[in-house]
């Protein structure tokens, strides 16, 4: 779906392949990363901070026309993608999963030009974790403060929230 998404982003046709199938045995990943490994993955990411960021949205002004504004985003979201596919591969970067949808980048786009407040909701028990750190509400909405709020769960005591 993933290749096919940005296959039709960039205009190309795809003629799909059947049958090249290939089977990873479970013993080849456990899902679990050594420290060491856990450590250069920091690392990397640390060193590629300015390429891991969210998609932007294109200036545009009031001359700008929808159909030059969509053409705009489509271009840069689909370079945006490019280059977390070339970290991937290049850097040997795992990244978490990320929405490929553009439509839902335009949405969270015109909602935060359009809002005085956004709240970042992010889990209590690891909240730096989980707090997109690319949200700088400052950059993007001159007008928009960004809040940040701590999902409570029954984990955690009181104190900690």
């Amino acid at each position: 779906d993933d290749f096919l998404a940005t296959a039709e982003l960039a205009g190309t046709e795809f003629v799909a392949e059947k049958l090249n199938i290939k089977f990873v045995p479970a013993e080849a990943r456990t899902g679990l990363l050594s420290f060491e490994e856990s450590q250069r993955i920091k690392k990397l990411h640390e060193e590629n901070k300015q390429f891991l960021c969210i998609p932007r949205r294109p200036n545009w002004n009031k001359n700008t026309t929808p159909e030059e504004l969509k053409q705009a985003e489509k271009d840069n979201f689909l370079e945006w993608r490019r280059q977390l596919v070339r970290l991937e591969e290049e850097q040997k970067l795992i990244l978490t999963p990320f929405e490929r949808n553009l439509d839902f980048w335009r949405q969270l786009w015109r909602v935060i030009e359009r809002s005085d407040i956004v709240v970042q909701i992010v889990d209590a028990r690891n909240p730096l974790l989980f707090r997109c750190e690319d949200l700088g509400f400052d950059q993007r909405s001159p007008g928009c403060d960004g809040l940040q709020a701590r999902e409570w769960c029954s984990d955690c005591s009181h104190c900690e929230l």
